[in-house]
């Protein structure tokens, strides 16, 4: 780049201020001349050695050039010149100013890595959207898919259990019978033998409450909305019954009347054994009707999961990941990234594909896939991560570059700022001592003043393509706001100098414009070098540093308001109390009370900040 450095130079001089008008615009027009030359000779240089970066750099500054019809512009304001048309010359000169700035940025690549970076950031964030998409799309094709084998799982244990408590009251109810065929007096010998038989089914039935357990307590899983959602508009809330272990409680009923059966069988007592037997009869009969209706219940809660529906779902889901896969590759085979960079994430959002196809195979076979679409959200997860990482790491080589850039920025615009001022006080003196016999201002002063107000234009441009390159960076709350005083300041002084102004007053604000600069070069400085220090960053809320730190916006304030109270007192002087109905005296204390309005909400706006992140660390 030292090569277009030295191209940029004679373009640089271009800008230098005017002092003779028509001197100037001839030397102008030859410098530019020179500077074209030089281009097209570089051009064709870089073209034999293939430097390729820096040929797109002259083609796009040629081309400017001639859409901007420079050298006739130039052509033009040198017979405006000579034909003595000072005000129309002064209309194309900063019209072509404009157009040199411009040119010159393009030579210097401003802010092209920058505006490269913030392109890269809004793709990485773009295709992390997507991955996110994806891993949520994922997630609940896999609940669903998990919901569907545990459901398919408990309808098969609820069949087992169904099949012994038949079994179980079947015996329950020949042992009945067979008790009650003995009569009031029956043998020891006879009554001994169905007090094991019934001891035997108390075993079974205490058996069958730890099968029973586990379904009950799965029913009750089953019938709560999965993540604690709540049910769906329209849906029938969970009833109570599932909410209890209702077949576990009628089994152990169950077995307590079949020991109380036993008991009384053993001290040959049929008779009274009989209403025991009857007891765990009607307990069975109700663990059968609530295996029942658990089975109803599971077999609806399937039918909401259809395998044909979760085999679609799974297939867009993976028509998506591909899609995103393609995406991410043409990124980089178009050369959107970096050096050839591999887009962060490609290779594990590419290896999703076969296990959401293999998912979706398993679906439509009617099995559930919830392994397969478990290892596919792992790897979306895996790509989001990568994803987060280099967002961070771009997101911090942004900063610092956006810091460097508005540095060496900012102290440039001190350093013409302070040269306009210059200009501003040498002005006012002259003019004092030039004044025609008509009281207007020679033409060749005027043109000298007007080159001031291009300067301050220039430098309010400047400041308005800080303040984008701030918003779009985003992470402070007062920086930005300050940039945009700065470039109002900025607008007021050119407004005046635009009407011929170079008095004390104006003077004082083109003091404040350095003074704001100082304040911004000197909180960007300390920001980069607590960087290259090692030290650590202040996080926001989002985990994200900001550009500058909370104690740097906070001196930004102060200094805003003690601006604003200076000029207080300053209004105190300038206007009596019996002065201050005067339209200016009003004026005045409206722009004074505007910039205390702007430093009050600039306080509520890092409060808040500071609010927000206070509890980002309490929940923590």
């Amino acid at each position: 780049m030292l090569a277009l450095a030295l191209v940029a130079c004679p373009a640089s001089a271009l800008l230098a201020q005017v002092q003779d008008p028509q001197q100037q615009q001839h030397d102008a027009e030859s410098r530019f001349r020179e500077l074209t030359e030089s281009m097209q000779r570089l051009h064709a240089y870089l073209a034999k050695v293939g430097n390729q970066d820096d040929i797109k750099t002259l083609r796009a500054g040629m081309t400017l050039a001639q859409e901007k019809k420079i050298q006739d512009a130039m052509a033009a304001i040198r017979a405006l010149l000579d034909e003595k048309k000072w005000d129309a010359a002064l209309q194309r000169m900063q019209a072509v100013r404009a157009d040199l700035v411009q040119l010159l940025e393009v030579l210097q690549n401003r802010n092209l890595d920058l505006q490269q970076l913030l392109a890269r950031l809004e793709q990485l964030k773009g295709f992390r959207g997507d991955v996110d998409k994806l891993v949520q799309e994922q997630t609940a094709e896999k609940q669903a898919s998990a919901r569907t084998e545990e459901l398919q799982a408990q309808l098969a244990a609820i069949q087992q259990a169904k099949a012994a408590t038949q079994a179980l009251l079947q015996d329950q109810q020949e042992l009945r019978k067979a008790t009650n065929e003995l009569g009031v007096e029956a043998a020891v010998e006879a009554t001994k033998p169905l007090a094991e038989k019934e001891a035997d089914l108390k075993a079974r039935a205490e058996e069958l409450g730890k099968q029973l357990a586990p379904i009950d307590k799965k029913a009750a899983e089953l019938a709560k909305p999965a993540d604690g959602a709540k049910p769906e508009p329209g849906q029938p809330k969970p009833s109570p019954s599932n909410e209890s272990p209702q077949a576990l409680a009628a089994a152990r009923a169950a077995a307590g009347a079949m020991q109380q059966a036993s008991s009384q069988l053993g001290q040959n007592k049929p008779e009274p054994s009989l209403k025991d037997q009857d007891q765990a009869i009607s307990a069975l009969e109700r663990a059968q009707k609530e295996l029942e209706r658990m089975a109803d219940e599971a077999k609806r809660e399937l039918e909401k999961l259809p395998f044909d529906q979760q085999a679609k779902k799974q297939e867009d889901t993976k028509s998506a990941t591909d899609t995103l896969a393609e995406k991410m590759e043409k990124a980089e085979q178009e050369g959107e990234q970096a050096d050839g960079e591999a887009t962060p994430g490609r290779k594990s959002v590419q290896q999703a594909v076969p296990k959401q196809r293999a998912a979706a195979g398993q679906l439509k076979d009617y099995k559930p896939a919830k392994q397969k679409q478990q290892d596919a959200k792992e790897d979306l997860e895996n790509a989001r991560d990568e994803l987060d990482e280099a967002i961070n790491q771009l997101r911090q080589q942004l900063q610092d570059e956006v810091l460097r850039a508005l540095e060496e920025r900012f102290t440039a615009m001190l350093a013409k700022q302070r040269e306009l001022s210059a200009q501003t006080k040498t002005l006012d003196k002259t003019r004092q001592n030039t004044l025609t016999a008509n009281g207007r201002l020679p033409a060749s002063l005027e043109g000298r003043i007007q080159a001031v107000a291009a300067g301050e234009q220039d430098l309010e441009v400047e400041a308005s393509d800080a303040l984008k390159l701030i918003e779009e960076e985003g992470t402070t709350a007062v920086f930005p706001e300050i940039v945009a005083e700065l470039k109002d300041q900025l607008s007021r002084v050119a407004r005046d100098c635009r009407a011929n102004d170079t008095s004390a007053p104006l003077q004082q604000r083109q003091a404040e414009v350095e003074d704001t600069l100082t304040l911004l070069v000197n909180a960007l400085r300390k920001t980069i070098e607590s960087r290259e220090g090692g030290q650590s960053s202040e996080s926001s809320s989002s985990g994200e540093p900001p550009l500058v730190g909370i104690s740097a916006e906070l001196k930004m304030i102060k200094f805003l308001q003690e601006r604003v109270n200076k000029g207080t007192k300053d209004y105190e002087k300038s206007y009596p109390q019996d002065q201050r109905a005067s339209g200016q005296a009003v004026g005045d204390s409206e722009q004074l009370s505007g910039r205390q309005a702007r430093v009050r909400d600039l306080t509520r706006k890092l409060a808040a900040k500071l609010g927000k992140e206070n509890d980002a660390e309490e929940e923590k």
